[in-house]
């Protein structure tokens, strides 16, 4: 969905000021619930269009990737999202045609809930401190604990078309078999790399994070995709 000029705008004032990213200064121009919808769905499909050229040009240098149907090993990393994704996905999980996705989840997010204790509240508090290390190897040692995310059906996701932005970055290549936390190797997945898509994904990540804060979400404190969502339905 190409963004109106107001749109654009915001998202550009959203980036410029790194106390707007943080929290730490109040977003100057108003900015609504749909505005931050939109914002995430644009980022999506930009995300959607630049992961597929990198794919592209990785293939022809003979690289493909070992993701398809049915691998689901990076639906075992816990992802943390901001407001603006979870607001398009509890808005795509009310529609009418997509009544039956919603059930499931709901359906499952309770066992997936007991499984993870208070986990997401850990990892949220390490992103919050900025503790980069600490924060980064909790989210691996949730991963090797190999907890399904709830919107994982028979190795497909429910909520493909707005699946969040680090969802859509999850290109592994070589094999698919070390996407997996108790892989025998126990090595960390190999992701595909750009220098390029990767500035994209950190300036998404702003704008979005600056977005939340704007619309009201505590200050640097993300939550996990199924927690985020299950409390909007």
């Amino acid at each position: 969905m190409p963004l109106t000029p107001r749109q654009a705008r915001l998202a550009s004032e959203l980036i410029s000021d790194p106390a707007y990213v943080s929290g730490e200064r109040r977003f100057k121009t108003p900015i609504t619930r749909d505005d931050a919808v939109d914002l995430a769905g644009s980022m999506h499909e930009q995300m959607d269009a630049a992961a597929e050229a990198r794919a592209t040009a990785a293939k022809g240098l003979g690289k493909p990737l070992a993701c398809g149907p049915g691998c689901s090993g990076c639906c075992e990393e816990l992802v943390m999202i901001f407001r603006p994704e979870a607001l398009r996905i509890a808005r795509w999980l009310k529609l009418r045609d997509n009544a039956a996705a919603r059930q499931r989840f709901l359906e499952v997010y309770p066992d997936w809930k007991q499984r993870v204790g208070d986990t997401p509240t850990q990892i949220a508090d390490l992103f919050g401190s900025g503790d980069e290390a600490a924060h980064e190897a909790a989210l691996e040692a949730h991963w090797r604990r190999r907890i399904m995310c709830a919107f994982n059906q028979d190795g497909m996701c429910t909520i493909y078309p707005v699946r969040p932005l680090l969802c859509r970055n999850a290109h592994a290549l070589e094999t698919s078999a070390n996407c997996y936390g108790d892989n025998p190797t126990q090595l960390v997945r190999l992701r595909l790399k750009s220098d390029e898509l990767d500035a994209f994904v950190g300036n998404a990540r702003s704008c979005l994070r600056a977005a939340h804060h704007a619309i009201g979400g505590p200050r640097m404190r993300p939550a996990a995709l199924c927690d985020a969502v299950a409390e909007l339905l």
